[in-house]
């Protein structure tokens, strides 16, 4: 026979609560994501010929890719066996075709209005508990399959939890589903998986203030990314247009 439940004395820390958004799937969830990412990464490698180079990120890490179809998430949940977290705006995650896959994926919605603090809150518990966070550091879907300015969320949010930022080149998604498709076609696919940036050399890139070291790091990993899908970082198209204007 057991006794009463012990209670926590007058100065003991109370368990801290997990951040609407962190939860840890359920076992069935789990189970029935699993089934799911092994049929769909059966289709997509059938149907797209998807092929996956490097090596896919085990750990705690900060995932970016480029963003040039809404094939992007379910390509990336497919090359790799850990569950992603993504976070993306709200507008994306109601999205009528795919929002059910983000909230079912439990992603992270950013509203365009306010500071997100509990969002960012719930991005740092998941690394905390040992998960991926996806990122598309592009803020929204290239139109022209060239790569954007990349905004500094995902590098702050790796150096706030002391996790690597780990790149990824998506090629090919775009001619397979262009945006306003409404079908996705046959098309080859490959997802490059870039080596992982660790924070200490994100924070030796130097700046005299913290949006300058943002701006540096966001610019590295953005080239990073560009190396992955071959083309030039749009921050280095940017500067070598305002070079030819000064020179």
């Amino acid at each position: 026979m057991t006794g009463p439940a012990a209670t926590p004395g007058p100065g003991a820390a109370a368990p801290e609560r997990v951040p609407p958004g962190a939860e840890l799937p359920g076992r069935c969830d789990q189970a029935a994501f699993v089934a799911f990412r092994v049929l769909f990464g059966a289709l997509v490698r059938v149907w797209f010929r998807m092929r996956i180079e490097g090596a896919p990120p085990v750990g705690p890490c900060v995932l970016v890719a480029n963003h040039t179809s809404f094939l992007d998430p379910l390509l990336l949940g497919a090359s790799q066996r850990a569950r992603i977290v993504y976070l993306m705006t709200e507008v994306v995650w109601r999205s009528p075709s795919l929002g059910w896959f983000y909230r079912w994926s439990r992603a992270i919605p950013l509203s365009t209005r306010g500071a997100n603090r509990d969002a960012l809150r719930a991005a740092r518990a998941v690394l905390g508990q040992g998960r991926i966070v996806g990122v598309f550091p592009e803020g929204g879907l290239s139109r022209d399959g060239q790569l954007l300015l990349g905004s500094p969320g995902a590098v702050s949010l790796a150096l706030q939890a002391n996790v690597p930022i780990v790149p990824v080149g998506i090629v090919g998604a775009r001619a397979a589903m262009p945006p306003g498709a409404a079908l996705p076609r046959p098309r080859r696919v490959t997802v490059r998986f870039g080596a992982p940036i660790a924070p200490a050399e994100l924070q030796a890139l130097g700046g005299d203030d913290r949006r300058e070291r943002l701006r540096l790091a966001t610019a590295a990993v953005m080239r990073r990314i560009a190396s992955l899908t071959g083309q030039v970082a749009r921050e280095d198209q940017l500067a070598a247009a305002r070079s030819s204007t000064t020179g």
